[in-house]
């Protein structure tokens, strides 16, 4: 395989802005899907946002295998040892694969049980499942093109791998209409047509991504490669993706019994969660697009050995994505009002997010500070320190506060909130601090 990495004039804003369209259009994604099924009705939206909940775990579990791919790649293209990349390559695309064809079959089979295990009454579980079995039972698909995009992105390529989500979130929408409001709304199929429009467009999405891998990585499957399977590098990619991702594992995992916690507040509370968590990630796009630009960059000074070069980028990158998350969350809560009629009329849930707004705005402060640097240590091979940080944190610390504020204490989803606040707080001042403390030097794979 040629050297087809593209590193002129690689730079932190060259990087993020095509992966923050990226990762923008991969939300707004959700966003539409919230905001047409608001339309059609608010079980729709609660029953959808739960098993979006459910699916955000399963493309972690396939994930982790990108994570490990990605900062090995990086700290090769770093070191200049080229000729190792399509051997990882191939490794993560085969151990893609098996995970995707699992978590399928499990979906196909199990998508009410997920349901009622989080604690869905029977109505929003008959609404919910049939687009959770569809999107979850394509897992594969995803699993494919999920896998090649960091690849392409890694080497530089942010611009081109953008395109994907492009198509598949302008796919997605027109697929929506179609089944909800349009010449198929006959069908009646409300959130399974839903589904079926995300899986079609997921599936031209991975058809494209490996178009792509072939035309600038210069890499094509066939099963001659599959020789190139080593115990030695699945163990490099696994050593590095399942703690990296097993953190996001853990956050995921912990915010599915939050909205157990919440069901017990009710329907409209339930919706109201998923209504402000929805728009609330569009703050945190910013700190997830500088963070993954900032990893690509980290990773290759990491494996070009320039320590202090690193170390000033994660700095840069951690003050530049703070400072957004601070005037973005203020911007979101004085416009909270009009923004929130674009979803729901509902004058309760209105005012109920309005105040999650306010809060928010503490919040995502320190969630900004977790997502880039957390990134920033993932790429340097630091992987344990978040992993082992987050599971402690969120687990012993975050789920009851989760409990005792909200239940409890009676505040309901302020009390979550608040407690939100003390997770995200106490696990950015860790991170901070061990950034600074220059550890993670020492963690290189390369």
């Amino acid at each position: 395989m040629a050297d087809h990495t593209n590193i002129a004039k690689m730079s932190l804003f060259t990087l993020a802005w095509p992966i923050f369209i990226e990762q923008f259009l991969r939300i707004m994604i959700n966003y539409v899907d919230v905001f047409m099924l608001g339309h059609y009705s608010d079980e729709a939206v609660a029953a959808t946002g739960v098993a979006s909940q459910i699916l955000v775990i399963s493309i972690i579990m396939y994930g982790f295998i990108s994570v490990g791919v990605q900062i090995l790649v990086a700290q090769m293209i770093g070191a200049e040892r080229h000729k190792m990349i399509e051997r990882v390559i191939t490794n993560g695309l085969i151990v893609a694969f098996i995970i995707g064809i699992i978590m399928s079959i499990i979906f196909l089979f199990a998508s009410d049980t997920f349901l009622r295990l989080v604690g869905l009454d029977d109505e929003l579980i008959r609404v919910g499942s049939p687009f959770l079995e569809i999107i979850g039972g394509s897992s594969i698909i995803i699993a494919i093109h999920s896998s090649i995009l960091p690849i392409i992105r890694v080497h530089g390529y942010v611009r081109q791998a953008m395109l994907v989500p492009v198509t598949i979130s302008t796919i997605n929408v027109v697929g929506n209409y179609v089944f909800l409001y349009g010449p198929l709304a006959y069908l009646d199929l409300g959130v399974a047509g839903v589904g079926i429009a995300t899986a079609i467009a997921n599936f031209i999405g991975m058809i494209m991504a490996i178009f792509m891998l072939k035309k600038y990585i210069g890499y094509t499957f066939n099963f001659g490669k599959l020789k190139h399977y080593s115990n030695k590098l699945l163990y490099s990619i696994l050593k590095l993706g399942l703690p990296s991702a097993g953190e996001n594992m853990s956050y995921a995992g912990s915010q599915l019994v939050v909205t157990a916690i919440i069901a017990i507040l009710g329907t409209e509370a339930l919706t109201t969660k998923v209504y402000a968590s929805s728009v609330s990630q569009f703050v945190a796009l910013f700190a997830i697009a500088i963070g993954q630009a900032s990893q690509i960059l980290i990773g290759r000074a990491v494996g070009a050995k320039e320590v202090e070069k690193a170390y000033q980028q994660g700095l840069k990158s951690w003050k530049i994505g703070t400072v957004i998350a601070l005037v973005v969350s203020i911007l979101l809560y004085l416009f909270a009002e009009p923004i929130m009629r674009l979803f729901t009329s509902n004058e309760l849930v209105i005012e109920m997010t309005k105040t999650l707004f306010l809060l928010s705005i503490a919040l995502e402060l320190f969630r900004a500070t977790n997502i880039i640097i957390i990134s920033s240590l993932n790429s340097t091979g630091d992987v344990k320190f978040p992993f082992i940080v987050g599971l402690i944190v969120m687990w012993i610390v975050s789920l009851p506060f989760s409990y005792v504020l909200g239940i409890t204490a009676g505040l309901g989803l302020v009390g979550v909130w608040l407690a939100y606040i003390i997770d995200e707080g106490i696990r950015s001042y860790l991170m901070f601090r061990r950034w600074r403390s220059k550890v993670w030097s020492l963690k290189s794979v390369i």
